[in-house]
């Protein structure tokens, strides 16, 4: 299916003022509407939707299950996006590593957690085809990826 459309995501966050703060000062992203419990953010020319949910959800121990990111065109760009979050104090939760060197599927990816534990993940992919071609191979995710940094 090829198409022009923007990718619209919703995720629970539990304070709008820090997830604000953490996603447009900190990560870069644009700012769109606000009301007293949502956020309108602008990620990559896509559209995340941050709803307040009082009731703090269980912190993931790790990348698994659920994580949410961008795969950046150019490897300048995932350099340029880990440097800002780290001149931000951004938490990284899994350092900047080359996952799966010398394959098709190789890429460097980085992890950051934001104020409501909610994982994000941003990579390049050295061959283009790997982001959703290379069907024939297997691999999907390491269920042994690090846990969060301290």
């Amino acid at each position: 299916m090829a198409t022009t459309a923007q990718f619209h995501l919703s995720f629970p966050v539990t304070d709008l003022d820090a997830t604000e703060r953490w996603y447009v000062d900190g990560l870069g992203c644009q700012r769109g509407r606000r009301s007293h419990e949502a956020l309108v953010l602008g990620l990559g020319g896509h559209q995340l939707v941050a709803h307040l949910e009082p009731l703090a959800l269980a912190p993931q121990r790790g990348v698994y299950p659920r994580h949410f990111g961008l795969v950046l065109a150019e490897p300048e760009e995932l350099a340029n996006l880990e440097e800002r979050a780290r001149a931000q104090g951004l938490h990284f939760g899994a350092q900047p590593r080359l996952r799966y060197p010398g394959s098709a599927l190789e890429h460097r990816s980085f992890f950051l957690i934001d104020p409501s534990s909610n994982w994000l993940e941003f990579k390049h992919y050295r061959h283009k085809e790997a982001i959703l071609g290379a069907s024939n191979l297997q691999l999907v995710g390491e269920k042994t990826d690090p846990s969060p940094t301290d």
